[in-house]
C-alpha cells in the first residue's frame, strides 16, 4: 500500500499504510521524491540510487518495535505524529532527510 502526499490525505492514511505490514522484520517510511509514501522492506538493504531518489524516509523501525502492523495502525498518537512530521517535510524538508517519529 502507498498514498500520495500531492492528493487528499490524513492519518487514516498513515494508519492504513501501517496496517498494511506485520511487525515481522525491520521496515522504513519512505518519500520518494514525487511524494508517494510507502513502506520498505529492509531485509535487503537499499542500494544508493534508491537512497538518492529518496525525498526523506523515517529511522530504520526494527522488527519487534511496534511502529508497523495492527498495533501501530490503531495508535492514534503515532498515526498522528507520523502525519504531522510528514506534512512538515513535504514538499520542503525542514531539516535532515532521515526523520525521527518520536
Amino acid at each position: 500500500m502507498t498514498f500520495d502526499l500531492k492528493q487528499e490525505w490524513s492519518a487514516a492514511e498513515v494508519s492504513a499504510l501501517l496496517a498494511s505490514v506485520e511487525d515481522d522484520r525491520s521496515w522504513r517510511l519512505e518519500v520518494t521524491a514525487d511524494g508517494i509514501v510507502q513502506l520498505n522492506d529492509l531485509t535487503m538493504v537499499p542500494d544508493a540510487a534508491h537512497e538518492d531518489a529518496l525525498h526523506c524516509c523515517f529511522e530504520v523501525w526494527d522488527q519487534g518495535t511496534d511502529f508497523v502492523g495492527a498495533g501501530a495502525a490503531s495508535d492514534k498518537n503515532l498515526c498522528k505524529t507520523l502525519e504531522r512530521r510528514l506534512r512538515e517535510n513535504y514538499p520542503a524538508l525542514q531539516g535532515a532527510k532521515t526523520l525521527s517519529a518520536l
